[in-house]
């Protein structure tokens, strides 16, 4: 048997180091490779928003859903609300096709998939949309916007004949984009579902928006308290009515009621707003912060929003107001 000298031997060490370092090295950029692959693989895969509301949005609170043409006199912190929660959850992930997220952002109602974006918002005026095409919605006119690559469409539908003011917003704007391209349906036909959908639910048979006279007065009519609402995020009209009814009561005397809220009886009136301010509460009325003034009562209805009541005019302001909270609140 040959004799290997100590120079062949440690040349044939080395060799063999090497090669093992070689497979070492392969394996491990196969590792790396293999790893960094599935890592690719797996951030590519569209998921739903792991922090939610987003960074603007709002979580969503329970309000009542209006009928007939009230959708289009909706307080603004109140509009958003009404159209994430038009649909139940159920029927919004049938529209869209999968799991969905809502919440109220900038005041409107933003609905989210793992693919798809979209927004409502009620507005006085349409969007601009590009060579769009004409269309009816629920028995209502509007126009579809659905431009290549369509992956995404817009859309205006006039909901009433009134003007815009302050408080009539006419026009539900829609809004949807779809991230990656994947099976279901086009966007001018999703829009289209989801437009129709929302419009027969805010818009079931009901009162038409009452005209309005000198100074935004309207018709007195009596309007009993929403249950668990009462005047909480309901329609401009259906606050100044149930305002008007509360008061009537309770001074014997006929209220008069204006679009936008409020509500005057012998000299006393009282007015909704829904406006965040700096004002604070320092007192408690009935359980809810307060602030009290020699002419004035103002109170904090909700703790998730700034809807606020002030009644004003004549005397005895904090016992009227005691008296006709649990009523504006639906108790």
């Amino acid at each position: 048997m040959r004799k290997f000298h100590a120079s062949e031997t440690a040349t044939v060490l080395i060799v063999l180091v090497v090669v093992l370092l070689s497979f070492g090295s392969v394996s491990t950029a196969a590792g790396y490779w293999w790893a960094n692959d599935g890592r690719e693989q797996a951030a590519s895969i569209p998921a739903l928003p792991s922090v939610w509301p987003s960074k603007d949005g709002q979580a969503l609170r329970s309000v009542p859903i209006p009928t007939g043409e009230m959708v289009a006199a909706l307080p603004p912190d109140t509009a958003g609300h009404v159209l994430c929660q038009s649909l139940s959850q159920q029927r919004w992930e049938a529209l869209l096709g999968d799991a969905t997220l809502r919440e109220v952002e900038h005041g409107g109602c933003h609905v989210v998939t793992a693919t798809l974006d979209l927004r409502l918002d009620l507005d006085g005026t349409p969007a601009n949309l590009q060579d769009p095409d004409q269309i009816e919605i629920a028995g209502h006119s509007g126009e579809l916007e659905a431009l290549a690559p369509e992956s995404n469409a817009r859309m205006n539908v006039r909901l009433v004949d009134d003007a815009p003011t302050e408080q009539i917003k006419p026009f539900l704007r829609l809004d949807v984009s779809r991230s990656i391209e994947g099976p279901g349906p086009g966007m001018d036909d999703l829009l289209t579902s989801v437009a129709n959908a929302v419009v027969q639910a805010t818009m079931a048979p009901g009162p038409d928006l009452p005209k309005q006279s000198s100074g935004q007065a309207i018709p007195a009519r009596t309007v009993e308290p929403v249950p668990d609402h009462g005047i909480l995020d309901s329609p401009w009209p259906m606050i100044s009515w149930q305002l008007c009814t509360a008061l009537t009561e309770r001074l014997h005397a006929t209220g008069r009621p204006k679009f936008d809220g409020t509500c005057t009886a012998r000299g006393v009136q009282v007015s909704y707003t829904d406006e965040v301010s700096p004002r604070v509460f320092p007192q408690t009325l009935a359980g809810r912060p307060a602030s009290i003034t020699d002419d004035s009562v103002s109170v904090q209805l909700t703790d998730d929003s700034a809807q606020t009541v002030t009644f004003s005019g004549g005397s005895d302001l904090t016992k009227l107001a005691e008296s006709m909270l649990p009523s504006l609140l639906g108790h």
